[in-house]
């Protein structure tokens, strides 16, 4: 039985489960609209609610995140509104990125989330960097980057983790191991359990159960503070990805779906008996925040469903913090067009 040890960590709990609940309904709905034509393209992160959330908890204001393509209930938990999600996978005129960037691919300044990179694993040197500078300049907080398992097989991820631990920077590296690099299983793209790989660069390496939001919470925030003192640290959550690769990719080609939605083994799942079981909600609160969530997620969609494409004019924008000669020129070509 989980011990509930004072009101302020069932605020997080609850608040973390309810993050999980939001990301499981954000993502089918995506997954939906995309069948039906409404958005292009999207990663699905079913299956790995309770380490994205569980990491999420562990993080202070002061602390920057250099994510992956799956991150949306980390987003979710750190505040960022479920409408700027939907407005960067739709590309629409409120997207903060203007519709330029791929889809899945978020940011968000307003909680330290950076920009996420296309190429697997190349946010992880520039998450070093950012610690390397946190470090130089004597600054607050921590980074921490995610990533997949087949991250780990990267040369990015290898020269940042020897990058880190010779430096001695406030860095967490958490991968994501969700068994799968795209239709590659894990066992059959590294040999070596993930997190001692850390040995090899004279880093500590734990090992958490992805699953469990709560245990991923704690193992993450002793993490954590662990690389506040300039300790870098790998942490390996391992859960499984229930969903394709992304909407491109058709897993049945390559596997049977072990972990099903309902199932024991499913993360919400295991959250909802851990909630009742610690006694942090009781299952008439669960199916509330359901429903609330549901809804929420439903009428959020319909409205940036409504907002059009960004204007063609601006891709001029935010190009040179001066408009030059020559975008002034391309610019004009267009608006007489």
């Amino acid at each position: 039985m989980t011990e509930v040890l004072d009101q302020d960590e069932k605020n997080l709990i609850v608040r973390g489960f309810t993050s999980m609940v939001l990301g499981r309904y954000f993502d089918k709905k995506i997954i939906t609209a995309q069948r039906q034509g409404l958005v292009g393209f999207y990663t699905p992160m079913m299956g790995q609610e309770a380490t994205q959330a569980g990491a999420a908890m562990a993080l202070s204001k002061e602390d920057s995140v250099y994510g992956y393509y799956r991150d949306v209930t980390m987003l979710i938990y750190l505040g960022h509104p479920i409408e700027k999600i939907f407005d960067q996978i739709m590309g629409n005129a409120e997207d903060s990125a203007k519709g330029r960037q791929m889809p899945s691919h978020y940011s968000a300044k307003e909680i330290n989330f950076m920009s996420v990179p296309s190429p697997v694993a190349t946010n992880l040197p520039l998450a070093v960097g950012a610690a390397y500078a946190k470090k130089y300049r004597k600054q607050e907080g921590i980074v921490i980057t995610t990533f997949g398992d087949g991250g780990t097989s990267t040369p990015d991820f290898h020269a940042a983790m020897n990058f880190a631990a010779v430096f001695d920077l406030p860095v967490v590296f958490l991968c994501e191991n969700n068994g799968w690099a795209i239709s590659l299983p894990v066992e059959k793209q590294t040999k070596a359990e993930i997190y001692k790989k850390a040995e090899a660069y004279g880093m500590k390496g734990v090992y958490v159960d992805g699953n469990d939001f709560i245990k991923t919470y704690r193992t993450v925030k002793d993490a954590v503070e662990y690389a506040r003192s300039g300790n870098p640290i790998l942490v390996e959550a391992r859960s499984y990805r229930m969903g394709p690769h992304s909407t491109s990719d058709d897993p049945s080609k390559y596997r049977k779906n072990e972990v099903q939605e309902n199932s024991d083994l499913d993360p919400l799942v295991i959250a909802e008996k851990l909630m009742i079981s610690g006694g942090y909600l009781n299952q008439a609160e669960i199916d509330k925040i359901k429903d609330e969530s549901k809804k929420m997620i439903d009428e959020k969609f319909e409205e940036r469903l409504k907002i059009p494409a960004p204007d063609p004019e601006t891709m001029f924008d935010d190009v040179y913090s001066e408009i030059t000669w020559a975008i002034e020129e391309e610019r004009g070509e267009i608006l007489r067009r």
